[in-house]
């Protein structure tokens, strides 16, 4: 008896599988290789453009929303100035109620002043050691040294 595997004249009975392909053509494999190449450059292309485009988007929209904020800003400036002076005023006004002395008013009036504008000055200081780059300096520092620490 023929075993399947062997030729025998009943075509049915040879032995199959999806598992045995035929011997791949060397030039076969490059051009797949070449032509998912050209597919993984052309998709990495078309997302860089999409992101540039992206950025390019983003960047106009955060320039029109800071120079409108810049125009809020001005114009709330002299109602704040306007909002500032007349507290002081308030409260000038209060110290003469209570005293019925112009020089104690005014004095009132100069004191407030005096104490909002160091607590501006205070809060100047404070905000004025945030900025910069402080820690990005000290982490690239670090960097650095661990850098020519691992060369030597």
């Amino acid at each position: 008896m023929a075993r399947p595997t062997e030729s025998s004249e009943d075509p049915a009975a040879q032995h199959r599988s999806r598992d045995e392909l035929p011997p791949r053509d060397e030039s076969s494999n490059e051009e797949n290789t070449l032509e998912r190449a050209q597919a993984t450059l052309t998709l990495a292309t078309a997302w860089l453009a999409n992101l540039q485009s992206l950025a390019q988007l983003e960047f106009s929209r955060t320039l029109v929303a800071g120079k409108r904020i810049l125009a809020l800003q001005l114009l709330l400036l002299p109602l704040a100035l306007a909002l500032v002076l007349s507290l002081c005023g308030g409260a000038g006004l209060l110290g003469y109620y209570f005293s019925q002395s112009i020089y104690v008013g005014f004095a009132v009036f100069v004191l407030v002043q005096l104490l909002i504008v160091a607590g501006i000055l205070l809060y100047h200081r404070r905000l004025s050691a945030m900025l910069g780059f402080h820690e990005t300096r000290r982490q690239a520092k670090e960097a650095i040294s661990d850098v020519f620490q691992s060369i030597k």
